[in-house]
């Protein structure tokens, strides 16, 4: 009885603003490194602050990204998608999440996404979205996949590498250049 009393009062809470946003977009370099099992460590830790902190908004928090694919080269980022229980919910998140040191950058380009980034340079990212949500079924099958399947895992590694040395400290550019193979990612997951 006490959630609905709880959702129903963070519809009539103002909206966060984003931080701003050079603590978020800032140039950073595209550093690649070979897997390290204490990132999967990292990805639990971190899973059960944001838990803690987020406990009444969330269903749970997973580790994606290629940080959570034992034996991939990654950016030392860990990404972790917290499941929402409503999109509202997560705007409740927001000020629990800045205390923990992230900053809030808003949707960042997908709807339904509450986007939060950790570190200078960055160590963390949350994608906090909804479990039916199309980003949060494409980020889970695409982990899943890659760890099931060593043959794409390495076709990303060379992808991955090919594309650091191309565009440096371009995050999006880099980003937008992997679209091909995640979409053929995608379709080896069984999703659109």
């Amino acid at each position: 009885a006490a959630l609905p009393n709880i959702f129903s009062r963070m519809a009539h809470t103002p909206r966060p603003t984003p931080d701003p946003e050079h603590l978020w977009r800032s140039p950073e370099p595209i550093v690649l490194l070979p897997h390290d099992p204490a990132w999967l460590a990292e990805g639990q830790r971190e899973a059960q602050r944001i838990l803690h902190a987020c406990a009444h908004a969330l269903e749970r928090v997973e580790h994606i990204g290629s940080t959570s694919v034992p034996g991939l080269i990654a950016k030392p980022v860990i990404d972790l998608p917290p499941i929402l229980r409503s999109h509202e919910a997560g705007f409740a998140c927001v000020e629990p999440m800045r205390a923990l040191g992230y900053w809030y950058a808003g949707d960042f380009g997908i709807a339904g996404r509450h986007f939060f980034v950790r570190g200078s340079p960055r160590s963390h990212h949350a994608h906090m979205l909804l479990e039916t949500s199309r980003e949060a079924r494409r980020h889970l099958a695409v982990r899943d996949t890659l760890r099931a399947r060593a043959d794409l895992a390495q076709r990303y590694a060379e992808l991955k590498t090919t594309l650091a040395a191309r565009f440096v400290n371009d995050r999006e550019r880099y980003a937008e250049a992997k679209g091909e193979f995640m979409r053929d990612l995608f379709a080896a997951a069984g999703i659109e």
